[in-house]
């Protein structure tokens, strides 16, 4: 007996150790093998000067832009002249380890990358001094900036306040909305489906509420998704003698879904039907098992594209269907089966499919709008590029067709690729990041909080100058991908939860509905104004202004909120008619307001909540106010004041209309 009990000892210790031993060699191996040297950029001039300003619990990092950068990653040390670590991560500043191992699975591709400043380092503390660097992106490589900037933290817990005004009466030009433009969805077919065992009921009428709820409450005209050639739609079979066979049927279905619903499909072309795959992977992707398979005969998926476009003209009308983007295929640069294998072929396999794909819809109809190559990376988009403005697969021409640039990015804003298209002539070409969120890991809880609601409206603010349209992944948590929901809330990439609930960052989208068009002044100064707290301030023909402000970090370990980075605000809105009355309406979403997630969780987090429990979800999801609605009157220069505080993470709508 004690004999078995010692082998049963050593067994376990030997699990135990192995893992660590493991773990503690691979660490090893990266500190001592250099990890793979970033490709140079033989383009820009390193970054010329670097500032940084501390305030309370935070340095913000400015830095004079350098013409035809892409994008800037922020580096920091606790030298002057050695060991800076990247410091502008959705991680904080993450350790050199991380860095490495993330370029070694990803070559030439380091993580962190911000389309410009500032930069709000978060990962601080207090009495620290910090020196911070400037990398530059261009497309292809990169460049470090030697100039250094110093900040050290203060020690003293004084009270952190910013100083914003607006002028109602100085116009800044037109806000466009393009965060209205697609938002994304699973895959349509899933429309078609009912019960998925006893607490999922009516998955495809949950998904069809959704994305309906979007257009209607927040003003989305597209939703895009995967795989519309998937098998289990019946799109394409061949018989004995290898002739295609077309059936539209089930697209026509989901479509119809969508066209009835008020929206139009941003459509993805892809995956790839079994019968015309090279192979077929038994594990696919994802739970559904879609196969990334090029096509064993580019001419046969050439024809279902075009076949695809004429059924769809047909049915819905050719100027309708001009207006529908058509991108080709999903992040084809992912091919390694981590984090997700989308494409087993080359990059020069993808191209093809792209020509193939791009000369088969203008074979229809030239003013069909064609984009890529939807990448997930910033590794494919110059070869991309360079490939369409030099060369055609099918016509042997010098350029192929291409209407849009198409690409993704998650946990940082946009990337500014509108240098890159001006090197290769395609200044002004649209810009459409058709994936864009807070986390690109599904079942993930930062999914589900307040801080994603204040993340999306401060990613927004640093991204919409550089986009023409930013698609947000998902609109609803009916979704599958790596299987059917294990509870209510599990961390789902959706805006709107199981049975319509409305997630925190739904009411995000919804305040940023309610702004106008018409953009005001909004200045501001003080502690981490402009970096930690941004905002936007719209006014409307009634005289009505609307004032959307959010304080948030970028670093999303700070995920439950940072007591140091609450700010004091005190906002003076001016350009009024003097003596006038006005009804202050404050809308509010952080950890205490507007938060459904916080409800399920003081219910003690029921995996699936019982009828009783899921009716007090249903009433605690609604927008709130900070404080009851009041009337402010102008003073004789105009001028209305306010003062509230705003903690981290949080969201402020304030709407200041003519009384009644």
């Amino acid at each position: 007996m004690k004999v078995g009990l010692r082998r049963l000892l050593r067994v376990l210790l030997v699990l135990l150790l192995v893992p660590i031993l493991a773990v503690m060699l691979a660490a090893l191996w990266l500190r001592v093998v250099p990890p793979p040297a970033l490709p140079q950029s033989k383009l820009l001039v390193a970054v010329p000067e670097v500032k940084a300003t501390a305030g309370r619990g935070q340095v913000t990092v400015t830095w004079s832009d350098v013409p035809g950068a892409v994008s800037y990653q922020v580096l920091r040390s606790d030298l002057p002249d050695r060991g800076f670590d990247v410091a502008s991560s959705p991680f904080g500043t993450a350790p050199f380890i991380v860095e490495h191992f993330f370029v070694r699975v990803f070559p030439g591709e380091p993580f962190g990358r911000l389309p410009h400043g500032p930069f709000v380092d978060t990962s601080v503390d207090p009495g620290h001094t910090y020196y911070y660097r400037l990398r530059a992106y261009d497309g292809g490589g990169w460049i470090e900036s030697g100039a250094t900037a110093q900040a050290t933290v203060p020690e003293e817990r004084q009270e952190a306040s910013i100083n914003i005004h607006v002028d109602a009466g100085r116009d800044t030009g037109t806000l466009e909305h393009r965060w209205e433009v697609v938002l994304g969805s699973e895959h349509l077919s899933y429309l078609l489906k009912g019960d998925i065992g006893p607490n999922l009921k009516a998955v495809g009428e949950g998904l069809r509420r959704g994305n309906k709820l979007a257009h209607d409450e927040l003003g989305i005209k597209y939703i895009r998704a995967h795989d519309i050639f998937t098998d289990k739609l019946g799109v394409y079979k061949e018989d004995a003698r290898g002739n295609s066979i077309y059936d539209w049927s089930g697209v026509d279905r989901v479509y119809d879904i969508l066209r009835a619903d008020g929206l139009k499909p941003f459509v993805e072309l892809g995956f790839m039907p079994k019968e015309l795959a090279v192979d077929h992977d038994p594990a696919g992707i994802f739970f559904y098992k879609a196969n990334n398979s090029p096509p064993k005969d580019y001419a046969k998926w050439a024809a279902l594209v075009s076949v695809l476009a004429k059924h769809l003209i047909e049915r819905y009308g050719k100027e309708e269907v001009e207006s529908w983007p058509f991108e080709v295929w999903n992040e084809p640069d992912l091919r390694s089966r981590w984090p997700v294998r989308f494409w087993r072929g080359s990059d020069e396999d993808y191209f093809r499919l792209y020509d193939f794909s791009a000369e088969a819809l203008k074979s229809v109809d030239s003013k069909l709008q064609v984009g890529g190559p939807v990448a997930a990376l910033s590794r494919i988009e110059e070869p991309f590029l360079q490939h369409v403005t030099t060369r055609n697969y099918v016509t042997g021409g010098a350029s192929t067709p291409i209407d849009f640039l198409d690409v993704h990015v998650y946990g940082m804003p946009a990337a500014d690729w509108r240098p890159l298209l001006e090197r290769y002539g395609l200044k002004g070409m649209p810009v459409y990041y058709s994936e864009w969120g807070v986390s690109a890991w599904w079942n993930h809880p930062v999914n589900d909080t307040a801080y994603s609601a204040a993340w999306i409206a401060g990613g927004l603010h640093a991204s919409i100058e550089q986009v023409t349209a930013i698609s947000y992944w998902t609109a609803s948590d009916y979704f599958e991908e790596q299987g059917p929901p294990s509870k209510f809330f599990y961390g789902g990439f959706g805006l709107i939860g199981i049975d319509g609930v409305r997630k925190p960052r739904y009411w995000a989208y919804y305040l940023l509905h309610q702004l106008g068009t018409r953009r005001i002044a909004l200045d501001g100064a003080g502690d981490g104004f402009g970096g930690l707290v941004t905002g936007w301030a719209t006014r409307s023909d009634d005289g009505s202004v609307r004032v959307l402000l959010s304080n948030v970090t970028m670093d999303q370990t700070q995920v439950d909120g940072n007591a140091g980075l609450s700010r004091q605000i005190s906002l003076t809105v001016a350009g009024l008619p003097p003596g006038k009355r006005f009804r202050l309406q404050h809308f509010r979403v952080d950890n205490s307001h507007s938060n459904v997630y916080q409800a399920w969780q003081e219910m003690g987090q029921p995996d699936w909540p019982s009828s009783s429990q899921l009716a007090e979800l249903h009433r605690r999801d609604a927008l709130e106010m900070l404080e009851p609605a009041r009337d402010l009157e102008a003073d004789a220069s105009g001028r209305c004041m306010m003062h509230f505080e705003m903690p981290m993470p949080s969201l402020s709508l304030l709407e200041i209309a003519p009384a009644k």
